[in-house]
C-alpha cells in the first residue's frame, strides 16, 4: 500500500497540475512540468513521438483520448511523474512498450481509476533503478489495464502494482521480480476488493530473480500454468484471504518451482482453485498452507510434493481449513535416498479429502482434524487426535499397509445400506483404540433384522478393541445391533432386540 507521504505528494502535483496546466482550456488532455511532447490536443495522437514524463504530470479525463507509440514515465533525476487516467470514456492507447520509473531516488506513477482505460503492449513497472519505484494503480469499478504483450513488475528496479475497488487488469505473460539478477530489486502486487480482478493468459511467474509479493484480498485472480519461484533462498510469497479472495489457475500451479522455495499461504475465507500442483521443498523453504477459518483449496487433479531435507511441512492443513485433492496427493523426495527430516505433509486440524494418497514413510504427520481418502499406500498412522472418515465422499477406503488408531482418535464409518465388502479395507495389521462412530448416509432408511455391514476387514493381524462404540444408525423398533463379531469378522448385524 502506498504510505502517507507519498499519497500527499501525489495530491501535491495533481493540484499543481490543476493550476497551471498547459494547452488549450477545453482540452481533456492536459500536461504540467517536465513532459514531452507539448502541446496537447484532444486526442492527443504523438504519432512516431514517444511519450516521455519526467518531473511532470500528464492528465487525461472527461472523456480524453490520448495514443502514444511508447512510453516512458520515470520520474526525472529525483522527484514524482503522474499519468492519471480517469473516468469512463477517458482513454490512453499506447502502441509499443510502457516503462514506470527508469531513475533511482525517483517515484513514477500510473493511475487508471473509475471506468478509464489504458492499453499498452509491453508494460514494465519499476525498471533500471533499486532506489527508484515504479507504481501502477487501478481502481474504482470499470477501470481497465489490458497489456497486450508481456508485463514486468520490479524488472532491475522496484515495482508495485496495485488493483482495488473493483478495477481490472488483463495481461498476457507475466514476469514479478527481476529476470536480470538483481537482487535488491522486487515485485509486489495487491488485489483487493470485491469485484477487482486480474486475468492472465500466459506464464505468470512469481519471483524470477529477485523476491516478489502476492496479497490477493478479496479480488480474483485468474492465471494458467503459474508458479511461484525462489533463487538463491530469495523467497517469493502469496497469499490469499477474505470473503470472496480467490485464486483461479488452469493447468499445473508449480510453488517452490525453481530451487525449491516459494510459498503460498491460504487464509481466513480465501480461496485456492486448481487443477494439478506440483509442490518444490528444500529444508522446508517452498509450501502451500491453508490454516485459518473457512480457508479452502480445491484441486481436482494430482499434488505431488517434492522435498529434500524438510525441518516444516510443505502442505499443511490446519485451524477448520478445507482442502479437497481429486486425484492423488503424493510425496517423494527430491533427491533420490535422501532421508526426511521431518513430514511434508500435516493435517493438523480441518479437513484434508483425497481421491488416493501415496506417502513415504514418516512423511505424513496425522495430527488432527479429519482425513478421508480413497486409498492410502503404506502405514497409516492415526495415533494423536484425527479422525479418519470412511464412506461420506468415498464409497470405502482401502489401506494398503498397516492401520493403527490411538486412544484420542476415531474412526467415523458412513453407511448408506448393507455392504458385503468392508467398508475399511487394511491389507496388513491393525490395531484398535479410540472411538469408532458409525452414521448413516443422507436419505438412510430404517435397517430391517439380519441386515449385515461390514466395517472393518483386514489381512494381518488385529490388535486392541475400540474404547467407545456409537452406532447411530435408523432401526425399525424393537431391533438393536449385535457387534459381537466386530473383532472376529468386522461385521455388524440387526437383530431382534432382547
Amino acid at each position: 500500500m502506498m504510505n502517507y507521504q507519498a499519497r500527499c505528494a501525489l495530491s501535491v502535483l495533481l493540484v499543481a497540475a490543476s493550476a497551471g496546466m498547459a494547452g488549450p482550456a477545453h482540452a481533456d488532455v492536459t500536461i504540467a512540468g517536465n513532459v514531452s511532447p507539448q502541446n496537447p490536443s484532444d486526442p492527443w495522437d504523438l504519432g512516431t513521438s514517444q511519450l516521455v514524463v519526467g518531473s511532470g504530470t500528464v492528465e487525461v479525463t472527461h472523456g480524453g483520448t490520448l495514443i502514444s507509440p511508447g512510453a516512458s514515465v520515470n520520474g526525472g533525476s529525483a522527484d514524482f511523474s503522474t499519468v492519471l487516467v480517469e473516468g469512463y470514456g477517458s482513454t490512453w492507447i499506447n502502441n509499443g512498450s510502457m516503462g514506470i520509473n527508469r531513475t533511482n531516488l525517483s517515484e513514477a506513477w500510473v493511475v487508471v481509476r473509475n471506468g478509464a482505460e489504458v492499453i499498452t503492449d509491453d508494460l514494465v513497472v519499476g525498471v533500471r533503478g533499486t532506489l527508484g519505484y515504479g507504481r501502477l494503480f487501478v481502481e474504482g469499478y470499470d477501470a481497465t489495464l489490458t497489456s497486450r504483450g508481456n508485463t514486468y513488475i520490479g524488472d532491475l528496479g522496484k515495482g508495485y502494482v496495485e488493483l482495488k475497488q473493483g478495477g481490472s487488469l488483463f495481461s498476457h505473460d507475466v514476469y514479478i521480480g527481476g529476470v536480470h539478477g538483481c537482487s535488491v530489486c522486487g515485485g509486489e502486487v495487491v488485489i483487493t476488493g470485491s469485484a477487482t480482478k486480474w486475468v492472465s493468459t500466459g506464464q505468470f511467474v512469481l519471483g524470477v530473480k529477485s523476491p516478489a509479493l502476492l496479497t490477493i484480498h478479496r479480488g480474483q485472480l485468474f492465471t494458467a500454468g503459474a508458479r511461484i519461484d525462489g533463487d538463491d533462498f530469495l523467497n517469493s510469497h502469496a497469499s490469499v484471504s477474505g470473503w470472496g479472495g480467490t485464486w483461479t489457475n488452469q493447468g499445473l500451479l508449480r510453488v517452490g518451482a525453481n530451487r525449491g522455495y516459494g510459498t503460498l499461504t491460504v487464509g481466513a475465507y480465501g480461496t485456492l482453485v486448481t487443477e494439478e500442483t506440483e509442490i518444490r521443498s528444500e529444508l522446508g523453504g517452498g509450501f502451500v498452507k491453508v490454516n485459518d477459518v473457512y480457508a479452502s483449496w480445491l484441486n481436482s487433479g494430482d499434488v505431488t510434493v517434492f522435498a529434500i531435507g524438510n525441518q516444516s511441512p510443505s502442505l499443511l492443513v490446519d485451524k477448520h481449513a478445507f482442502v479437497s485433492i481429486g486425484g492423488l496427493l503424493r510425496t517423494a523426495p527430491m533427491v533420490s535416498g535422501y532421508p526426511y527430516l521431518g513430514p511434508s505433509v500435516r493435517l493438523a486440524d480441518g479437513d484434508l479429502v483425497t481421491g488416493a494418497m501415496e506417502v513415504a514413510e514418516g512423511d505424513f504427520d496425522f495430527a488432527g482434524g479429519r482425513l478421508e481418502t480413497g486409498s492410502f499406500a503404506g502405514d497409516l498412522d492415526n495415533t494423536q487426535a484425527g479422525e479418519l472418515s470412511v464412506g461420506e465422499v468415498h464409497p470405502s477406503t482401502v489401506v494398503a499397509g498397516s492401520y493403527a488408531q490411538g486412544p484420542d482418535a476415531a474412526l467415523r464409518v458412513t453407511v448408506a445400506g448393507s455392504s458385503a465388502a468392508p467398508l475399511l479395507q487394511v491389507d496388513g495389521d491393525i490395531h484398535l483404540d479410540g472411538a469408532l462412530e458409525v452414521q448413516p448416509a443422507d436419505g438412510s432408511a430404517s435397517f430391517q433384522a439380519g441386515d449385515t455391514i461390514v466395517l472393518l476387514g483386514w489381512s494381518g493381524d488385529l490388535t486392541g478393541t475400540f474404547a467407545s462404540v456409537n452406532i447411530a444408525l435408523p432401526l425399525a423398533p424393537g431391533l438393536a445391533w449385535d457387534t459381537s463379531a466386530l473383532y472376529t469378522t468386522g461385521e455388524i448385524t440387526v437383530v431382534t432386540a432382547t
